[in-house]
């Protein structure tokens, strides 16, 4: 018999995981949206568009089986899959034109791609197994792949024309496309005819066929709203968004209702009294299920609505996420190029630890749109702010404003406002105080104006608007640097750092008065690599790190900077084969993050995320889409939580976190370790020990007692690199790690094996 890797994934789950890089990683992804339904004996596997969960209807309390990058699959975006019961395949397509073969406890990425020299879009539009041979569509054309050989064996190219999906009947092979329906009898190795031009006319000719399936013999097809066969059959519905033959069942998936060819029709309503609306359906043991677009997998055969999912956000769109004590906050709005609405109306997700919650833009925030930042008080991390974008064009018909939640209660903050007109962020100090940042300040005048344009902006300033603890807004301090969008900033005891993304670098405020002291600039003697700055960051040396639409810099010693009235910036200088070059050059960052181990976090766009030293000369970690479980190169923010030392990245496709080796400094030794134990000639890296209290002092010996290493344990992690003090790699064998806190009241002592 067979292995059915599926039915018992989650043993395998272990084994890979240990031999892998991806044990550290976890996804925070959304699992409403079901674009793909396929059955694996008697399991449902649920497409979505970061990953695939497994339903079975026998057992749907189970816990939740859930394939993805930071697990076992090698993509994100998937957008078609098939199972193949002769061999036990079973297919994943993704929109990049990647594919994955899971079989037998692996999962495998066909690179042997033929159409990787295809200059239009990859998307994987469907695949279609028979015999052995699957058929993979696309605007490629259609090609076909032997499971059993593992390679391609035959390509058709259609030019210009799309292969939306495919099927057979009597060695006949159909193809929906963009231009029609094409077929061509198989090759008697059962594979598709390579020459288009040798295939039938079109039917259909000039419209675009979306799907075409097989069912009761008959080749059945949707074009418009219409369901359509070969021999004449015509019956309309009403957008039309998938066809699968399930079970002796063809089911037509619509916007708003999962339908059958014999008549049975499902319109089910969500909680709110909102019409669900599909993408699939799917017939299995004589239950109908669909695929929603937010709502998960429905089954259809209960009065009352029954969707099933697992636990996650609400959507895959991320801008920026924040996080405190196990607690997690993600915001999907964004501001397009720094300065438009994307009209994003997701609300914002927020984990309590247990569960799920989903803040709806329309239910629970007024309708607000392009939810971009949510901030949480130091002091109490159940009393956060959520912060919409806003732009003039809203004034006429929307009350501007943020709002304040206690829990899961809020208030709509609008008239205690000092004036406004759009916010970039806002941050809480460690006293817990909260600092709006505002772009375009308009004054009493402008705002009675009633609706107000950029002619009546008084001065076309920056604002920061300050709520104290006690719950008072007490000031409102400008910032004259004309129409940049200010953003996050950045709060110490003395001064507020304002990054401002479109022309006006960094302005810097005091905190006890209005007064605007100072300016990061590139021109004169400043050297920022660009006036559009994007992040910034206070480091614990008192460093500010600045995050530029084109690279990185440093102020060293800000304070002094500016008492001296001295600004400048530098970029970090790398050695890199003999030569100095500037770290992340021409890289626009959109986020950096400190450590307790003052190290540094960098979010980029299109480049990954960088995690560098304290002093930033060397790269510890560089994660990318295709050297990690990262889903997209596209970062637009970091959070770190201490208490864990899990480190969250919002990208373009999604959340995903890391688990990091820096966390709160711990007050004792007890659950100090060091890894990889044994260190084993195939591991390049070092050996981390953490873990540790904060200064910690770490010495390692050889056996008999020979000090090999020795260094104080900043944030309470160290690495070793297996060197011993002259720099040379240490023989095979046993050696001791020493510790002792900062006042010497306590020590521990490991041991480490290493083979060379």
């Amino acid at each position: 018999m067979k292995t059915k890797l599926f039915i018992f994934i989650t043993m395998i789950f272990t084994s890979l995981n240990a031999q892998n890089n991806k044990v550290r990683w976890t996804d925070l992804f959304s699992y409403n949206n079901v674009k793909l339904l396929e059955e694996v004996n008697g399991v449902i596997y649920c497409g979505t568009e970061n990953g695939i969960f497994l339903f079975n209807p026998q057992n749907p309390t189970s816990d939740w089986i859930k394939l993805n990058k930071t697990n076992f699959l090698n993509n994100v975006s998937v957008s078609a899959m098939a199972y193949d019961k002769d061999s036990d395949s079973f297919l994943v397509g993704y929109e990049n034109g990647g594919l994955d073969l899971l079989r037998s406890g692996e999962s495998t990425m066909v690179l042997d791609i033929k159409w990787n020299g295809f200059s239009g879009d990859k998307k994987v539009n469907h695949i279609f197994i028979n015999d052995g041979i699957a058929f993979i569509s696309g605007a490629f054309g259609i090609v076909s792949y032997d499971l059993k050989e593992e390679e391609f064996k035959e390509t058709t190219r259609t030019n210009s024309i799309v292969v939306n999906d495919a099927t057979i009947k009597d060695d006949i092979l159909y193809i929906a496309t963009s231009n029609g329906i094409r077929f061509s009898k198989l090759s008697n190795k059962k594979l598709n005819n390579p020459n288009i031009n040798d295939w039938s006319p079109s039917i259909n000719s000039g419209q675009n066929i979306s799907n075409i399936e097989l069912f009761a013999n008959e080749i059945y097809y949707s074009v418009g709203n219409d369901l359509k066969n070969l021999n004449g059959f015509s019956q309309s519905y009403s957008n039309i968004q998938g066809l699968k033959s399930s079970n002796e069942q063809l089911i037509i998936a619509q916007i708003d209702k999962i339908s059958t060819l014999s008549g049975q029709s499902f319109s089910p309503i969500d909680q709110e009294n909102q019409t669900i609306n599909f993408n699939i359906g799917i017939f299995v043991n004589n239950i109908y299920y669909g695929g929603s677009i937010k709502n998960g997998l429905i089954d259809l055969s209960l009065q009352s609505l029954k969707s099933y999912k697992p636990q996650g956000p609400y959507s895959n769109k991320s801008y920026s996420v924040s996080t405190s004590k196990g607690k997690i906050w993600i915001a999907p709005g964004g501001i397009e190029g720094f300065n438009n609405l994307t009209f994003n109306a997701d609300g914002f997700s927020y984990y309590d630890t247990k569960n799920w919650n989903h803040f709806s833009s329309e239910r629970d925030l007024g309708g607000a749109k392009d939810i971009i930042k949510i901030a949480i008080d130091p002091t109490n991390d159940v009393h956060f702010m959520v912060i919409p974008y806003a732009e003039v064009t809203k004034w006429g018909g929307e009350q501007i404003g943020i709002f304040e939640f206690q829990g899961n209660k809020s208030t709509h903050i609008i008239n205690s406002l000092p004036e406004i007109y759009r916010f970039g962020g806002g941050d809480f100090d460690a006293l817990g105080n909260f600092y709006l940042s505002q772009s375009w300040y308009c004054d009493a005048v402008c705002m009675a104006s009633g609706k107000p344009n950029y002619n009546a902006l008084k001065d076309n300033v920056n604002s920061i608007s300050v709520k104290n603890s006690s719950g008072n807004w007490i000031s409102k301090q400008r910032i004259n640097q004309g129409s940049s969008n200010a953003l996050s900033p950045i709060i110490d005891n003395k001064y507020i750092y304002i990054p401002q993304a479109r022309s006006g670098g960094v302005a810097i405020l005091r905190k006890d008065n209005n007064e605007t002291v100072g300016n990061i600039l590139r021109s004169g003697e400043q050297t920022l690599p660009t006036n559009d700055v994007w992040s910034a960051a206070l480091d614990k040396t008192g460093n500010l790190w600045i995050g530029t639409g084109q690279g990185l810099a440093v102020t060293y010693g800000i304070e002094s900077a500016i008492d001296n009235n001295n600004f400048s910036a530098e970029p970090i200088v790398i050695i890199q084969d003999g030569i100095p070059e500037a770290l992340l050059t021409d890289v626009g960052i959109y986020a950096i993050k400190v450590d307790n181990a003052n190290r540094k976090w960098i979010a980029t766009n299109g480049a990954g995320v960088y995690y560098v030293s304290d002093n930033g000369e060397e790269t510890k970690l560089h994660f990318t889409s295709k050297n990690s479980p990262l889903p997209s190169d596209i970062v637009y923010d970091i959070s770190i939580d201490e208490t864990t030392g899990k480190v969250y990245f919002a990208t373009e496709k999604g959340v995903v976190s890391y688990n990091g080796d820096v966390s709160t400094e711990s007050n004792d030794f007890n659950n100090a370790i060091a890894y990889p134990n044994p260190y084993r000639p195939e591991y390049k890296g070092n050996i981390t020990i953490k873990n540790l209290p904060n200064r910690a002092l770490v010495k390692i010996t050889d056996i008999v007692g020979n000090l090999v290493f020795e260094k104080k344990a900043d944030g309470g992690v160290i690495e070793w690199n297996t060197n011993n003090a002259k720099g040379k790699p240490v023989a095979s064998g046993i050696y001791l790690v020493l510790m002792t806190n900062a006042d010497g009241t306590e020590t521990k002592t490991l041991k480490i094996a290493v083979v060379r």
